[in-house]
This record gives C-alpha cells, sequence and structure tokens, in this order.
C-alpha cells in the first residue's frame, strides 16, 4: 500500500472527459442491461479523475483491485480448460460477483485472501498453459513465480501446491508425462521452492512438512521417469525391455525413498501436519486446537451456504462437467480435481467456500460457453470459419476438400550440393527409423510429444482404436457433419438448433437478473462497517446502533496516546485501526501461549486477573449487551486458556464445563467470580460489579454494547520496562512472528505456562494439552475423554 501511494503521488492529478462518442453504444447496452433487471451494471461517467490516495483508502480499494484481476485470472483459466472465447468472457463475469468472492473482494475487507485469489487463479493457468503442449514449458517459470506470489499472500500455498502436484500425478497416469510437461513440471517446483524458501515463516517447510512433501515427491518422481526415457531413446529399447526396465526402476526408487524416510524420520527431520490442515481430513470438526475451534469460519460449511455463497452458477456445473467429460484434455482433468478437493475441503471448513469460487465460475462458464459456440457457429461457418466444408454451398453435398492429413506427399529431392551420400543415408535411415516406432495411423495429440511405447497412454489408443473400428462409419459420418456443418439441409438443422439455444438462454435472463441482483444485495451488505449495525426498536422502526464505533472513538479521544488496551483478540484491529490505541493482542492467532495467557486472565478471579493486569494494560475492553458478546465466548476463553495453564480449570476438564452457564441460565461459581463477568454485567445484575479497588467504569456505549474500564494503580515501573527498546524481543526461532517478553513481576505466572504443542514450525516442542489429547481419544474412537 505505501509503495502504490508513493508511485500514484509521483503522478499529477487530472481529469479526463470520456469521450461520449466513442461509448454511446456502451452506454446504450448498459442501458438496456439495466431495463432487462441487470441493476448491477454500472454507469460510464462524463469525467474521470485522478488524484493520489491516502494509503487508508488504497488498504480499502485493494480487495476490489486484486478481485477485478482474480476474475481476469479466472476467465484466462476457462480459456485453457475450453479454449472457448465465450466460456472465459462468462467466466470472468461470474467471478467478479459471485457471492464467495465477494467475501474478499468487498472495499474494505483487507485481508490475506484478498490478495491469494489472484494468485491462485493465476498459477493455475500458468500451469495449465505450461502443459498445453510439449513446447509450452517455459511458461512453468512463470508459474513458479506466480506461485512465490502466492505463498507470499496466504498460506493457502499448500492448496495451490499440492493442486498442481496432485494434476502432475495424474498425468503420469493417465499416459501423459512427456518431456515438456517434466520441464514445466521441474521448472515450476524448483522456481516456486527456492522463491518459498526465501520468506522466513516458510523456510524449509517445502522439503520437510508433510503437507508438502507429496509434490516433492512428485517431482523426484519426475526425475526417474526422464531418465528412464532418455536410456530409451538412447539405447533404443523395445517396448517389453522398456517395460521391464521401467518398472525395476520404479522399484528401486521406492525403496530408497523408503530407506531415507527410515533413516531421517527418528531425526525429525519431518514436521507435523499443522492444526487447521488436520482439520480438513478428520471427521470430526475440532482440530485439537481449542484456539482454532473457537473460530467460526473453522467449521464445516452448512448446505445452505453454498446456495447462498455459489448460488446460480453450481447448479450448472454438473452440465459443465458432462462437456469436460467428452472433452479429456489435460486442463479438463484439472478442473475435476479441482471441483473434488474444493468441495471436500470446503465441506470441513466454510472459510474455504472462498477457493470454490473459480471452479464454479469455470465449471458453469464451461457450459454456458458450449451452448454459445454451438449457437455461434453456423453464424461463423457463413462468415468464413475455416473448418466448414465446401458442401454446404453444393446442392450434392461433395465435399471438395481433402480430408486433414491426406496432403499430397511431396516428390523425393536430391541430395544438396556439398552433402555426401553417407549424410543423406543416415537421414531416410533415421525417417525409417521413426515411421517403424510409430505407426502409420497413430495421430500425435496436441499435448504428445511421441508415441510413447508400453506406457498407459498406449493402453487407451489401443482401446480407442478397438472402439473406433465397432463405432459404424454412417456414425462417424454424422459426427464429422456436426463438427462441419454436413450438407445444406443439416445445416439449416444446426440453425435451428442455434434459435432453439438462443431461446433457452433468453428465457434464463429474469433467473440470471435475480441471481446477478442478489449478489448485488449481498456486496452490499458485506460493505455495511461491522461496528455499525441497524436494528429495530420496539415500535418497529430502524435505530442505527454505533456503540462498537463511538467506543472506539472514545478511546481515541479520552486516553493517552500510549494507552494499552486489554481485550480479547478479536477486536484488536478495530483498536488498533480506529482508536489508533495499542491492543495487547490483534487479530493474528500465531502466539497461542500470549492469546491463552490474555484468555486465562479475563476469565480467572478480579483480584487474580488485576494482579496481571497492573503490569500489563492500562484500560479494559469488553463487548456486552448480548448477542455474541464476551461472555457468549467466554467458555471459549477459558479453554484456550486452560490449554496453556494446566491449573486454570484442570487436564481433568479440557473442556473448561466448571467455566460457563448453568442450565437454568445462572453462572457458575467459577464464572461468577471472574473478571469477564463482572465487567460485563456490572451494576445491571444485583450485586454483580468490579472492584472499584482495582477498576474504574469510565466509559459505557449508549446501547451498552461496549464497556471500557480504567485499571486502577498500574505498576510504572512494568509500564517503563516494557517501553524500553532493549527489552522487545522479534523474531521467534524459526519463525517470522514477534514473541515479545513480559515484565519480570509475571515471572510467577508464566511459570505456570505449559508450552502448547500447536504443532508449527516454531511451537512443535510443546507439550499436548488436556484438550489436544481428549479430541485425538474422540479421533481414535476413544469415545469423548475424561470431563464432568
Amino acid at each position: 500500500a505505501c509503495a502504490i501511494r508513493d508511485a500514484m503521488w509521483q503522478v499529477p492529478a487530472f481529469d479526463y472527459r470520456v469521450p461520449s462518442e466513442w461509448l454511446a453504444w456502451l452506454r446504450r447496452a448498459l442501458a438496456m442491461l439495466r431495463a432487462w433487471g441487470f441493476g448491477g451494471f454500472p454507469e460510464i461517467p462524463d469525467v474521470l479523475q485522478f488524484a493520489p490516495l491516502s494509503v487508508n483508502d488504497i488498504c480499502c480499494l485493494i480487495p476490489p483491485w486484486f478481485g477485478a484481476l482474480a476474475s481476469i485470472f479466472t476467465g484466462f483459466l476457462a480459456h485453457e480448460v475450453t479454449r472457448s472465447n465465450n466460456a472465459a468472457l462468462v467466466a470472468t463475469g461470474i467471478m467478479a460477483v459471485i457471492p464467495a468472492h465477494l467475501m474478499r473482494s468487498i472495499g474494505g475487507k483487507f485481508d490475506n485472501e484478498a490478495v491469494a485469489m489472484a494468485a491462485i487463479s493465476s498459477t493455475f493457468w500458468l500451469w495449465l498453459r505450461s502443459v498445453r503442449t510439449p513446447r509450452s514449458w517455459p511458461i512453468g517459470i512463470l508459474a513458479g513465480l506466480s506461485y512465490i506470489y502466492m505463498v507470499l499472500a496466504w498460506g493457502g500455498y499448500i492448496f495451490v501446491l499440492n493442486m498442481v502436484g496432485l494434476h502432475a500425478l495424474v498425468l503420469v497416469a493417465l499416459g501423459r508425462f512427456n518431456s515438456g510437461v517434466h520441464k514445466a513440471y521441474s521448472l515450476f517446483f524448483l522456481v516456486g521452492t527456492y522463491g518459498a524458501i526465501q520468506i522466513p515463516v516458510v523456510g524449509w517447510q517445502p522439503l520437510r512438512s508433510l503437507e508438502q512433501i507429496g509434490p516433492l515427491l512428485v517431482f523426484l518422481g519426475y526425475q526417474v521417469l526422464a531418465g528412464c526415457d532418455a536410456v530409451r531413446r538412447r539405447q533404443k529399447m523395445s517396448v517389453s525391455a522398456f517395460v521391464s526396465f521401467r518398472i525395476k526402476v520404479v522399484i528401486a526408487f521406492l525403496m530408497a525413498l523408503f530407506a531415507v524416510s527410515v533413516l531421517l524420520y527418528p531425526t525429525g527431520y519431518f514436521g507435523p501436519l499443522s492444526a487447521r490442515i488436520r482439520g480438513l481430513f478428520v471427521r470430526h470438526t475440532k482440530t485439537g486446537n481449542p484456539l482454532v475451534d473457537s473460530v467460526a469460519e473453522h467449521m464445516p460449511a452448512k448446505p445452505g451456504s453454498y446456495d447462498r455463497l455459489l448460488g446460480l452458477p453450481l447448479t450448472y456445473c454438473i452440465h459443465g462437467a458432462v462437456v469436460c467429460a467428452f472433452r479429456r484434455s489435460s486442463a479438463c482433468y484439472f478442473a475435476g480435481i479441482y471441483a473434488i478437493v474444493a468441495m471436500h475441503f470446503s465441506g470441513k471448513m466454510s472459510r474455504l467456500l472462498l477457493i470454490c469460487a473459480p471452479i464454479v465460475a469455470v465449471g458453469s462458464s464451461i457450459w454456458f460457453g458450449f451452448l454459445l459456440d454451438v449457437m455461434m457457429e453456423p453464424i461463423l461457418w457463413l462468415l468464413g470459419k475455416p473448418g466448414q466444408e465446401a458442401a454446404i454451398v453444393s446442392d450434392s453435398g461433395e465435399a471438395s476438400t481433402k480430408a486433414k492429413g491426406e496432403k499430397e506427399k511431396p516428390s523425393p529431392k536430391a541430395a544438396p550440393k556439398g552433402k555426401d551420400k553417407g549424410s543423406n543415408d543416415k537421414a531416410v535411415s533415421k525417417s525409417k527409423q521413426k515411421t517403424a516406432e510409430t505407426p502409420k495411423s497413430y495421430e500425435l495429440q496436441e499435448f504428445e510429444e511421441e508415441f510413447r511405447p508400453g506406457g498407459m497412454m498406449m493402453l487407451i489408443n489401443d482401446l480407442q482404436s478397438s472402439l473406433s473400428q465397432v463405432i459404424a462409419e454412417e456414425a462417424k459420418r454424422m459426427a464429422k457433419m456436426v463438427r462441419t456443418g454436413g450438407d445444406k439441409q443439416f445445416f439449416l438443422g444446426r440453425l435451428a438448433l442455434s434459435g432453439f439455444i438462443l431461446a433457452r438462454l433468453m428465457s434464463l435472463v429474469p433467473e440470471i437478473a435475480a441471481w446477478i441482483d442478489d449478489c448485488h444485495a449481498y456486496g452490499q451488505a458485506l460493505s455495511n462497517p461491522k461496528v455499525v449495525t441497524t436494528m429495530r426498536d420496539q415500535h418497529g422502526q430502524p435505530v442505527l446502533v454505533d456503540d462498537y464505533y463511538q467506543g472506539y472513538r472514545w478511546l481515541a479521544k479520552n486516553t493517552p496516546e500510549d494507552a494499552r488496551i486489554i481485550a480479547w483478540w478479536d477486536y484488536g484491529y478495530q483498536i488498533t485501526g480506529i482508536a489508533n490505541r495499542t491492543s495487547l493482542a490483534d487479530g493474528n492467532t500465531w502466539n497461542h501461549e500470549h492469546i491463552a495467557t490474555l484468555g486465562r486472565t479475563l476469565t480467572s478471579p478480579e483480584k487474580r486477573a488485576w494482579n496481571a493486569i497492573r503490569h500489563l494494560a492500562d484500560y479494559l475492553l469488553v463487548w456486552a449487551g448480548g448477542r455474541g458478546d464476551d461472555l457468549a465466548k467466554s467458555p471459549h476463553l477459558a479453554r484456550i486458556g486452560n490449554s496453556v495453564f494446566p491449573d486454570h480449570c484442570g487436564d481433568d476438564d479440557p473442556r473448561c464445563a466448571k467455566f460457563g452457564f448453568n442450565a437454568d441460565g445462572t453462572p457458575t461459581p467459577m464464572m461468577r467470580a471472574s473478571l469477564l463477568y463482572k465487567a460485563v454485567k456490572h451494576k445491571l445484575t444485583p450485586d454483580v460489579q468490579v472492584d472499584p479497588r482495582y477498576f474504574e467504569e469510565v466509559h459505557t456505549t449508549r446501547y451498552g454494547k461496549m464497556r471500557i474500564f480504567k485499571v486502577v494503580n498500574i505498576s510504572e515501573e512494568s509500564k517503563a520496562w516494557i517501553a524500553d527498546p532493549k527489552n522487545r524481543i522479534c523474531d521467534a526461532p524459526g519463525s517470522w512472528y514477534c514473541v515479545g517478553q513480559y515484565p519480570p513481576a509475571l515471572d510467577k505466572l508464566l511459570a505456570k505456562r505449559r508450552s502448547f504443542a500447536q504443532v508449527e514450525d516454531f511451537n512443535k516442542a510443546g507439550q499436548k494439552s488436556a484438550y489436544t489429547r481428549m479430541v485425538e481419544q474422540e479421533l481414535s474412537g476413544g469415545g469423548r475423554g475424561k470431563s464432568p
């Protein structure tokens, strides 16, 4: 954002009047579409203005900027799958408005995924483009560079890497491996991995993490297969000899891998699966990390979520799958793999509905692109589209053009001067050798480099040849007529079919318009600020509730600039961004132990909490008023705190059942004594208020949604110690985040902490909490564990 701002300041502000005569037709087309019900189409302004933006405005605009890029790259991806310009345009339009993508592309939704979706679509498109033909392999370098961008943007790079690796493996299984595919994947993997390991948070994980070991094995396997092909060409092996040789080499390769794994495993070389990744492959909705399990977006997607976020395009994806089943290109196989993986993972974690957006846009565009192509093809034939036979203008129906591959053979040429007979004989010998290796009736496909003996493709070709012999000549002739238009009578039938398709598409206009309006309404709802909501009063009149915003503004106006605010980590970004005050924790979940310390402190008895807070913060902020307030979240806070402080609820109570509400709605003794309960219910419930010796109420918003308390008698010594730059520690060993440290006065509290085995690279030495062990026992079928 800062780089964009600096670049914008180099360009002076200016106004540009849009030439109305040039765009008159486009304005009329957009007006017609709006009249048909497509109200989401914007109007073209008369004047375009440019002026430098602030960093805040740039951050707000980055999601729609990159959302537009993601839509364009999704169109390229659809074109690579279908080779249809119509499909590409449809996919671009769907991706631009589909709610699953709007979740992260609406202005102001500044998040990692906002810039990552463009990287996902661009990496997939470039990868498929690199394996289109054996000569396309240099594009693998661009795919690797795009993957580096993905690694920088979002942790979902693991999904992208494994998708490419899985597709590369499927290409081998389909017999589509060749030197072009080998070079493309090797370049993608080498360039991408080299860039990834330069990023501190990633490091050497691509070569050690179980989450990324699959693509590494595919890379090694590709080198083995390429080596086998090199030996085959050099030694001119027969089919049976090559098959036998390759089987022996593959067995030796697998045995070598097994031996290396046995040697490395005891050393701790391989990293375990992270909690989030592990949660994608288990039957339960819990990962073993109470912090991850507390996030709503990490819960499985509900059936209604698919209808709401993917909507109408999802309905036509199955039609697109049928079209792809007949084409069976390498890109179509990738689309099928993508669809299966995306639907599985989104079913495990609702947040991953985001990755369904590109493939749903592509899947539905395959079908609509197919219909548009079929509809427009007869018209294009009349305009001279290549492939239409001369029979279309002849009553006899006889074609005057020769079939493909039946070109007149050139006569042999004499050897050029200066060349001896021996060199000419060698050329003839090579020609004979090639003819002997490749069957005369075999025509290489676009993705093939040569006739590969003894592989899956050879088996597939033999099967297709057998089926081709069974198919009647009349059926083949009809299929050719469908492709080329055939005689005039058949051409008229194609025109009639085009008319029917046009009528059917026009009948869908109201449904499509309604879906676009729903997308527009969803986008408007997302655009509304989360700290300002609209509610209804007792008379049914709308009431604007801006308690959260006004509460943060109160902090900005009425507290010192160096004030430190303790609150649950959910509100950290808002405290920093709106109130411009220091929060003890923001929305980042990397430092589990620190967030657990906050959870334990807030859910502890008031005096015990104050003993810790006075060394850390100046103000306490809580959300109140019901409907998702801090009391509703408090069981999660206690559970997370107990994962690091086993003395909080105890290892015998990993769910922290003793902290919560009874069946009759009354708080349990542990909750009633907690600081969080007293702060939220302060003077609202009889006999419940904070002790003025520890906390002083300084502000409650109009509707009671936010309450702010000043910490009494803070430790100036600890505050000065924290402010001293020499006491600030960053760069946790093996990672990138600032671990920080606490003032010495909290050493007694910190001694009770038990490092949590978050199984990330910087925290894997920790111990498993009672909660983690309980979840693992559930996953193994051992019941719900010990919990009162």
